[in-house]
């Protein structure tokens, strides 16, 4: 039998990438990994995770974060806790999804090499409405769930996509 490493590192890591890793990249992975629950045929293939590129260690998802997913999607999000970029997920991610033009210009600015993995969530999803996700921190609870919504539509698109 192989060991619950072993089948990890043969799934594809799709990385979610944003500011602090306490709103939208959290809330991107978590509504993926949930999808993915949805269709066993991805989750055979994938794994999910995310991170900040100006990251506080530790950092819990913001309340209204939480709130957000807890009301609107039924997941819990108490858990998350924030991480920074590094260049092993670089490395070890098959594809990075960023919630801005900007955020990816930061990788592609520091890792060159890893342009061809490396979209906006919107550009992957093929949204015609621009490239970025609008940051819901410091706003409130309406305009986290409503950056939840776009998110989990975008992701539902990417989702066919990959299977």
């Amino acid at each position: 039998m192989i060991g619950n490493e072993r089948i990890l590192s043969m799934k594809r890591k799709i990385l979610f990438v944003c500011t602090g890793n306490t709103c939208r990249s959290p809330m991107a992975e978590a509504l993926f990994k949930n999808l993915l629950e949805e269709r066993d045929d991805l989750a055979r293939k994938f794994v999910v995770s995310s991170a900040g590129v100006y990251a506080f260690e530790g950092d819990s998802a913001t309340h209204e974060a939480i709130a957000a997913l807890r009301e609107d999607f039924n997941i819990d999000l108490t858990s998350h806790r924030a991480r920074v970029l590094d260049g092993r997920d670089i490395r070890e991610a098959w594809l990075i999804l960023t919630m801005t033009a900007h955020h990816k210009e930061m990788i592609l600015e520091l890792y060159p090499q890893a342009a061809d993995k490396v979209y906006t969530l919107k550009d992957y999803a093929e949204a015609a409405d621009g490239h970025d996700i609008s940051d819901p921190y410091g706003r409130d609870l309406a305009t986290y769930k409503k950056c939840a919504g776009e998110i989990e539509s975008l992701l539902m698109d990417i989702a066919d996509k990959l299977e």
